[in-house]
């Protein structure tokens, strides 16, 4: 796999640390992106010192990736492109996260395309381009790549979460882009996690879909590789989480969470029907040996016990 030198975006967010803790464990080069130095670089140096003293991790600093040509530079010399970062607002949807989406697309697309050196573009989608949600979700319809979610640019200006889905299904569908490459998403979300454990005593229904972000940052970088289809979308899943049945065993496996824990409900209360995903494509490139829903929820709460240890 040629990975000699990669320009990665969204080094800090949810998805991208975690891609950049395994590129730098395999010893690869990388440019990370920060739109903020004051808010990330200092604790990237020290966090990856070596790496940094060693010119094997730099930084580049772009405050809006929306500019026109803004990666022009810093491509230039990338032998791959791993893109993660994506706008988010809560006000001015259209100015603020709808537009700055797909321009976001655009000039990494574009960037590549002029780049003497860039041979491969992985763009990290999500499944709400595919999936309204909630509307889709208590139905009987199974979902794949080829799938494009229907929400109009009127619905999307009511809400911040809709907003997301047509920000999102728009920047795959612009016709501005010359191609498609591989992507994925983490389905489902730590911080969610972690309050439907912690902070909710009576359960409802969650966003049950999901894969976990270290086996999410390995098919980043396993895109990388030629042999892997490019110009392609990739649904990427790898099951269901039963937060409920985790809750119980949690609270058999750590006494002391007890008190923090409360205890899950015999049902997980999902819909009957509710839709599905059929990630066959995914399994035929990318494989099927996935890190399971408890044993991704446990190292959450396990993060999180470490960080209140010293905190």
């Amino acid at each position: 796999m040629d990975t000699t030198h990669i320009l990665l975006t969204g080094a800090t967010g949810n998805v991208g640390s975690v891609i950049l803790e395994q590129l730098m464990v395999t010893g690869q080069s990388v440019n990370a992106i920060l739109r903020s130095f004051a808010k990330s670089k200092a604790f990237l140096k020290t966090k990856y010192y070596e790496a940094v003293s060693s010119g094997r991790l730099s930084f580049t600093e772009i405050p809006d990736m929306a500019v026109p040509n803004v990666f022009y530079a810093s491509a230039a010399n990338a032998s791959s492109i791993i893109y993660v970062a994506t706008p988010l607002a809560y006000s001015d949807l259209l100015d603020s996260m709808i537009e700055p989406a797909w321009k976001f697309n655009e000039n990494i697309l574009n960037a590549a395309a002029a780049s003497p050196t860039a041979t491969r573009v992985v763009i990290t989608g999500s499944v709400v381009s595919t999936i309204r949600i909630p509307e889709d979700i208590a139905t009987d319809k199974t979902f794949t790549e080829a799938n494009y979610n229907p929400i109009t640019l009127s619905k999307a200006l009511g809400h911040p979460s809709k907003a997301y889905q047509y920000s999102k299904t728009i920047s795959e569908q612009n016709p501005q882009q010359d191609y498609m490459p591989p992507r994925g998403d983490r389905l489902g979300g730590i911080a969610r996690t972690l309050s439907y454990l912690f902070g909710i005593r009576e359960r409802t229904f969650y966003f049950p879909y999901f894969m976990d972000v270290d086996d999410i940052a390995r098919i980043h970088i396993k895109a990388l590789d030629p042999s892997v289809p490019g110009s392609e979308r990739y649904m990427i899943n790898s099951g269901l989480l039963y937060l409920n049945r985790f809750a119980n065993q949690l609270r058999d496996k750590y006494p002391e969470l007890r008190s923090r824990i409360a205890p899950g409900a015999e049902e997980e209360g999902f819909p009957e029907p509710m839709a599905k995903f059929n990630v066959s494509k995914m399994e035929r490139v990318f494989g099927t040996d996935w890190t399971s829903g408890f044993d991704s929820v446990e190292a959450v709460v396990k993060d999180l016990l470490a960080y209140e240890a010293v905190h």
